[in-house]
């Protein structure tokens, strides 16, 4: 048994990610249904398109008469109008390279999500019967996690990653999984590469000792097998476990066997334990 567990908080999932650079602001003819929580100032159209481009942070701006307004987060509903005195700019990430014939041509594309380095942005568009809506919404790892973008493939993954330790002093694997959700997340997780794995002992390392543990102790992460053969993994951002993390001979406990990593090693080493 174990004294310590990896645990999956967050993962979202997108292809890739965006800068200013990568998108466009469409501009169109439009009224927001509301104002509410929009920054204001007085300023010309196109020093307030310009602001918007070069501010990642912004979202939307809209012109009524002389004054601009910047919309950053949460949602908003904007009503398409024939009246140029009101106009709306939309900052769309990683649009089509193709110069689209409608504004609402671009608002079908799927969602999209980036990340700021503490912060996973989620961007999401529609249009129907003349109303644009734009949700922008922000999620923030809880406390005593850490943020990390894994490369799977084609997919890249924004992941929240803590370690949780058991009430008792120790726990099985099944008791891992049950912390873990119990913690408020998904499962249990893995280190992806070496290097991962190299912070994840330190970090565990140094948590243990706050805590007069053992350091030497063993983690309990992601992946069990009831039958020889391939592991089952709760998480699809680690990839399963890397051959050059699995200690020599490993497996070798008869199923059920899950995975673990060694506490202190100075070489990586994932093992399984019946």
């Amino acid at each position: 048994m174990t004294s310590l567990v990896i645990c999956l908080f967050l993962v979202l999932i997108f292809s890739s990610s965006s800068s200013s650079q990568d998108s466009k602001l469409v501009v169109f003819a439009g009224i927001p249904s509301s104002l509410d929580g929009w920054k204001t100032s007085e300023i010309s159209w196109n020093t307030c398109l310009s602001q918007c481009w070069y501010d990642e942070d912004c979202r939307v701006v809209f012109q009524s008469t002389s004054s601009c307004y910047v919309f950053k987060r949460g949602n908003v509903t904007i009503q398409a109008s024939t009246d140029s005195v009101n106009r709306v700019a939309v900052k769309i990430p990683n649009p089509p390279n193709d110069c689209l014939s409608e504004p609402s041509d671009l608002f079908t594309q799927p969602f999209t999500e980036t990340t700021n380095g503490s912060q996973i942005i989620r961007s999401e568009f529609s249009y129907s019967n003349g109303q644009y809506r734009v949700v922008y919404t922000v999620s923030i790892c809880p406390s005593n996690t850490t943020l990390y973008t894994r490369v799977v493939g084609t997919k890249t993954y924004q992941v929240c990653v803590g370690f949780r330790l058991f009430p008792g002093g120790s726990g099985t694997y099944s008791d891992a999984q049950k912390l873990c959700n119990s913690s408020g997340g998904y499962g249990l997780t893995g280190p992806l590469d070496g290097t991962e794995y190299d912070i994840f002992k330190n970090q565990s390392i140094a948590l243990r000792k706050q805590n007069g543990l053992n350091e030497n102790a063993f983690i309990w992460i992601d992946g069990i097998r009831y039958a020889y053969g391939e592991f089952d993994f709760e998480d699809e951002s680690h990839n399963g476990v890397p051959a050059n993390l699995m200690h020599p001979g490993d497996p070798n406990d008869p199923p059920p066997s899950a995975l673990y990593m060694y506490g202190a090693s100075n070489r990586y080493l994932i093992a399984d334990y019946e």
